[in-house]
């Protein structure tokens, strides 16, 4: 029984990342996540109790952000913080646009607050701090720097370009559908840490 418990839940949680990425969060409902798992919607309240508990087990079961050990441990170490910051920067930014449950459930949190945007920005947040804490203490150069800043603008900068790359496929005549334009967006990054460094 407890097998067929945890096989159903497992289904239900699986529609859920399903509907997320081929439809959106507007049409993530009970009724919607029932025929998608193909299980009466019963079972969901009984699992779940509501359809806030369920977004909230959805977000701690999946793997929605990168975490600050990948984005920290490449095995290269660089010379300097700006060179250390652009190439996490870069990677999240790689890392995003390959996971679109993850823009989609930002697109969400840009319109409302639930359980699952707010467990997904503790992640979030949770990474940076770690990331930034990192720079501090192995590049002592980067703490006359306001890097929670720099950080929040460009950071804020990759999530916009790439969730418009969704609905929009150009910004300011940036082909955001191509490699071309997002290599001309991470020499932006580059250009803007290494700005930031010299002033």
């Amino acid at each position: 029984m407890t097998r067929d418990k945890e096989e159903t839940k497992a289904r239900i949680l699986a529609a859920v990342g399903k509907l997320l990425s081929a439809s959106g969060f507007r049409q993530l409902g009970i009724n919607a996540i029932a025929r998608e798992a193909q299980v009466d919607k019963v079972l969901i309240y009984r699992y779940f109790g509501s359809l806030p508990e369920l977004l909230r087990a959805f977000g701690k079961e999946g793997d929605y952000w990168i975490n600050a050990e990948e984005l920290i441990d490449n095995g290269v170490a660089a010379d300097s913080w700006d060179e250390e910051m652009v190439r996490m920067l870069l990677q999240l930014s790689q890392d995003l646009q390959e996971r679109p449950i993850t823009q989609e459930i930002l697109r969400w949190e840009l319109l409302e607050g639930n359980e699952l945007t707010e467990e997904l920005a503790q992640i979030r947040e949770q990474t940076a701090i770690a990331c930034l804490d990192y720079l501090r203490q192995n590049y002592p150069t980067s703490q006359n720097r306001d890097l929670p800043a720099i950080g929040a603008v460009l950071i804020a900068g990759i999530v916009y370009l790439t969730l418009r790359s969704r609905t929009y496929p150009s910004f300011l005549g940036i082909d955001l559908t191509s490699p071309t334009g997002w290599q001309r967006i991470e020499a932006a990054i580059r250009a803007m840490v290494q700005i930031k460094n010299e002033g």
